[in-house]
């Protein structure tokens, strides 16, 4: 029995063992199923944040990249978030402090900007508020705003967003227009004076033929005793039966009248013969507004003058047509359509052509022997439109290629009608080849001029380099030996190290001397005061000399690194030469119309009369100072030249020194503000 009880417990507890492994492997299959799920979650959730970023890139790219500015701030009118165009148009960028829009509104501008919030506050919308800004460099905008409130989650007002749109030109054109119509009334009052004062008889009618306005010559050139302001409102309608015996054929003027008044359209030089032997020109111009007929202007003028000098004037013609038809210039006459009507022989001299074969024939049918067209349709195109003299390719008739300068000209008849134009040719074939040679050595010379400026760089490095080093040799010498150098090694070493700085500043003098007049010019706007005040801040100045401005220097329009090369090497030249125990440096200018003139004077040792030319010439100078190159005053000639102005020195040995410069005034596109601040002492 207790055998069977035995194996009984045996099998349950082997039941039990399978059902433990059976257990673990359910509880091992949910941990791995568990664990599996959590970093689906977690890959789900990294997912999910990653779209939410992009999200987010997405609102920021689109808020960022609104074209107007845009602008969101607090009720104080604190800037809290703002996109790339309004940085840019309000120039926030340059603005460490906290950036505040209420000290942007022109004083101007206050009282409205109050009531505009205010109305922002009752309505939560402001449409089209429009005023003048100050920006922080001070240029003045006019801008329109349209803005609406924020709102928390309990609606209350938190902060305001507002679009920026400048309306700055759109208020130009507004004041244009204004400008625009006040000159048009002043126009017509200056027509109506003219009119008035003209030496042609004037007659101004209305659609009903009442005269509107005429002046005195109108009265005097027929015979009418009044004067022209009592003439206003009388009615011309038969005015012309009432005056026909003035004219040699009465009936044919009332017929012309007639004519002329019915047809409505333009006439110019009527020809009116009178009783009295004058003859008159007549033009009849019908005014139309929006195609409704409202009167008309008749005007007259005295020609018997140039009626009866006409037979003298066709004699003139002759006499110069004969000097024409002789003189070294080609002349070629044609009618609209671009048939020759006379030529000289110079111009069958140039072209290679017989008179015969040009004239009947049109200009742009006109071939060379190999069938080449003489003159390009473009070329023919600018003839007829009357060009000032300008060049032009042409071929001649053996097909060779030639350049001619040619001044065309319409030819108008007696009613200032075009019936065609004029040219006169000059063959400057070889001014033109001498002229591309000249091009080609100019750029040759560019060429030149480049590899030299690259010449002098790379040899101002080869050269200070060796020279760096052999300065570095000469102070550890003094530094490792200097105890057992005697008195005379110490002076040698010294004066090693002097020669090599001098021979350093030679090269760099040099070079400054070689790209002074090849650099390319950075013209802008100069504060001159702050130039010369950061030069005084960089060279050594003794202490016994004081170099001042009476009067705050102005701004110019010139290159910064030039300008400060020039008053650099200037004010050193002077600060270094005044051994008195007060020494003192002006820097003195006057303004010119189109150029400043500047001086700096000094109470130095001054500059016998026979160096005053030559210290702007290269290596040249009037001191005995061992480290002076030459070099400073010629770049300051130099570019004294290139700003087209002058130099000049005036000085007497220990009486100080003068030195004049002018510089030509220079135009930037670019609009700067100018700070007028007061003069100062520099």
């Amino acid at each position: 029995m207790e055998n069977k009880e035995i194996e009984l417990l045996k099998r349950a507890l082997e039941r039990q063992k399978k059902a433990r492994i059976q257990a673990e492997k359910i509880l091992e299959d949910k941990s791995k199923e568990l664990y599996d799920t959590a970093e689906h979650l977690k890959r789900a959730n990294v997912l999910l944040e990653s779209l939410l970023n992009e999200r987010t890139d997405e609102v920021n790219a689109a808020f960022l990249n609104i074209i107007d500015p845009y602008v969101v701030m607090d009720l104080d009118f604190n800037v809290i978030r703002s996109n790339e165009s309004a940085k840019e148009f309000l120039k926030f960028d340059g603005l460490k402090n906290e950036i505040n829009l209420s000290r942007y509104v022109h004083p101007d501008f206050a009282q409205y900007t109050v009531e505009s919030i205010q109305t922002l506050m009752e309505t939560g919308v402001l449409k089209n508020y429009r005023a003048k800004i100050i920006l922080p460099d001070n240029e003045q905008k006019y801008v329109q705003i349209n803005a609406s409130l924020i709102y928390d989650r309990k609606a209350n007002p938190i902060a305001a967003q507002g679009i920026v749109r400048d309306i700055t030109q759109e208020k130009d054109v507004e004041s244009l227009l204004k400008k625009q119509q006040d000159q048009l009334k002043e126009s017509e009052n200056r027509l109506a004076t003219l009119i008035k004062n003209l030496e042609m008889a004037v007659l101004l009618e209305d659609e009903n033929r009442n005269i509107a306005l005429t002046n005195k010559k109108f009265c005097e050139m027929f015979g009418i005793q009044a004067n022209p302001e009592d003439m206003i409102g009388a009615n011309c309608a038969n005015a012309a039966e009432e005056t026909k015996d003035y004219f040699k054929d009465p009936d044919q003027f009332i017929e012309r009248i007639t004519e002329i008044l019915e047809n409505q359209e333009t006439v110019l030089s009527d020809e009116l013969q009178m009783m009295d032997g004058r003859i008159l020109e007549r033009d009849y111009i019908p005014l139309f507004n929006d195609g409704v007929y409202k009167g008309h202007l008749w005007s007259y003028r005295d020609v018997t003058l140039t009626k009866t000098f006409r037979q003298n004037l066709q004699a003139e013609k002759d006499k110069y047509s004969g000097i024409i038809a002789n003189m070294n210039l080609g002349l070629i006459e044609v009618d609209p359509n671009g048939q020759i009507q006379t030529v000289n022989q110079s111009f069958c001299n140039i072209s290679g052509f017989e008179m015969e074969e040009l004239v009947g024939s049109v200009v742009h049918e006109l071939r060379t022997a190999n069938n080449k067209q003489i003159i390009d349709d473009k070329d023919i195109a600018q003839l007829k439109k009357g060009q000032d003299s300008h060049e032009m390719p042409v071929f001649n008739k053996k097909g060779e290629q030639r350049h001619w300068l040619v001044s065309s000209a319409p030819l108008l008849d007696q009613s200032q009608r075009a019936i065609g134009s004029i040219g006169i040719h000059l063959d400057i074939t070889e001014h033109k080849k001498l002229q591309l040679e000249k091009e080609k050595l100019l750029s040759k010379l560019e060429q030149s001029n480049e590899s030299l400026k690259e010449y002098a760089y790379v040899v101002s490095h080869d050269l200070k380099s060796p020279l760096r080093s052999i300065q570095a040799l000469a102070s550890w010498l003094r530094n490792d030996y200097g105890d057992s150098l005697d008195d005379a090694g110490k002076e040698y070493l010294k004066l090693i190290q002097d020669k090599i700085e001098s021979m350093e500043n030679l090269i760099s003098g040099i070079l400054a001397y070689s790209t002074a007049n090849t650099s390319e010019l950075d013209n802008v706007e100069l504060d001159l005061h702050e130039v010369v005040s950061g030069i005084e801040d960089s060279i050594f100045i003794p202490d016994n000399v004081t170099l001042v401005a009476p009067r705050r220097l102005p701004h110019i329009i010139a290159d910064k690194t030039k300008v400060h090369q020039l008053f650099q090497n200037i004010i050193s030249n002077a600060v270094v030469h005044i051994e008195k125990e007060n020494g003192l440096v002006e820097i003195l200018y006057n303004e010119e119309p189109d150029h400043w003139q500047f001086c700096v004077k000094d109470n130095g040792v001054g500059i016998p009369k026979k160096y005053h030319k030559k210290i702007f010439e290269i290596f040249q100078s009037a001191s005995n100072d061992k480290k002076s190159t030459g070099i400073g005053l010629s770049i300051v000639k130099k570019i004294v030249d290139r700003y087209n102005g002058d130099i000049w020195v005036e000085s007497e040995e220990g009486k100080g020194t003068d030195f004049y410069f002018t510089l030509e005034k220079q135009i930037v596109k670019k609009h700067f503000h100018e700070n007028t601040a007061g003069q100062k002492v520099i």
